[in-house]
């Protein structure tokens, strides 16, 4: 049987994920969820890299020397962006300032020192990472369309890449927010900042949704959601992890005929509809209208990014030709997996 070593600290940890996030603070699920995975992240670099079990997490690692060396290892180990890391290390930085306030003035000095971590620097990618139309052929093409399930996939695919919506927005569509008048449709979306757009859909999709509520929706609720858990039957929204998963599944069949075949995940259906379009002359603020964008800031990297590849294109053309190209404590049981679901972190 073990013991924490150091229970006030995940106490702390289990009210800010269960109840200072959520309900002072207001903050989304998805951001509660974010803040839980990183500080599940640190506590596994103590494990990993320290030699620290979890059972023996205290206050004193949370200072700025244990930080430096959890950045470096998601960089080096983890393979991390460094945008990735800094946002990681972002939240890690925030939960210190909400412990300052629960800690004697010895730990206060300690803890605010955290705040002192420089970002690292991120070299700007003006790209992003799109599939062309050949590519989405081939992604849509790996489902079997006879195997319900898999129907469902492509299906959510397809809505994704041909609405351009972000994840979220399509896991979070209900059935009352389709709109289908002989053949055009049309799907209310609220995006970020509950800001509600209408999002005209492909006539192409219309035998698509009618097979699909033939299979997943025979009663049909207007409340209920259109891609939900099959464990609720439409009263639950597909998670994120699910629809991860489903990009991950037909990306790696992909990958068993052509090797090359790029990663992708459900963003990347997102930027490959806008890449796509822009590549064929639709005009940017139309494209950042679809897309939601509160600036045709947003919208612009897509411009850039045709100009780079025609750039690279031509380069590619050229190289050869052009030599300048060639250059009390509460007992537990040892199962940490417990242990993180009482304190929050699961």
């Amino acid at each position: 049987m073990k013991k924490l070593k150091d229970k006030k600290l995940f106490e702390l940890i289990q009210n800010y994920l269960c109840d200072y996030l959520p309900n002072i603070r207001h903050r989304s699920k998805d951001t509660v969820k974010s803040s839980r995975d990183s500080i599940n992240e640190l506590l596994l670099f103590f494990e990993k890299k320290e030699n620290i079990q979890v059972f023996d997490v205290t206050i004193d690692l949370f200072n700025i020397n244990e930080i430096c060396k959890f950045g470096e290892w998601l960089l080096a180990e983890q393979k991390l962006k460094a945008s990735s890391a800094n946002q990681r290390i972002s939240r890690i930085k925030t939960f210190a300032g909400y412990l300052v306030g629960n800690y004697s003035a010895d730990k206060v000095i300690i803890l605010n020192r955290i705040s002192e971590f420089t970002k690292y620097q991120v070299v700007e990618d003006i790209s992003p990472k799109s599939l062309t139309l050949k590519q989405i052929k081939i992604l849509l093409s790996q489902p079997n369309l006879n195997n319900s399930i898999e129907f469902r996939d492509c299906f959510f695919m397809s809505l994704m890449y041909d609405s351009g919506c972000r994840d979220n927005e399509i896991r979070s569509l209900k059935l009352k927010n389709i709109q289908i008048d002989k053949s055009s449709i049309k799907i209310l979306v609220l995006g970020k900042g509950n800001k509600r757009r209408l999002v005209p859909i492909s006539s192409a999709l219309l035998s698509y949704f009618q097979t699909y509520f033939s299979l997943f929706h025979k009663i049909f609720i207007l409340e209920n959601y259109l891609f939900y858990s099959s464990t609720r039957k439409g009263n639950n929204k597909m998670s994120n992890d699910n629809s991860l998963r489903i990009i991950k599944k037909y990306v790696e069949r992909a990958k068993i005929s052509d090797p090359d075949f790029p990663n992708a995940h459900c963003h990347t259906l997102r930027h490959s509809r806008a890449q796509n379009l822009y590549d064929h002359s639709m005009p940017l603020p139309l494209i950042g209208d679809l897309l939601g964008h509160a600036s045709l800031n947003s919208t612009k990297v897509y411009a850039q990014a045709s100009i780079e590849l025609k750039k690279k294109e031509i380069e590619k053309a050229m190289y050869g030709i052009n030599p300048l190209l060639e250059m009390e404590e509460v007992k537990y049981v040892n199962d940490e997996d417990i242990l993180k679901q009482l304190y929050g972190l699961k």
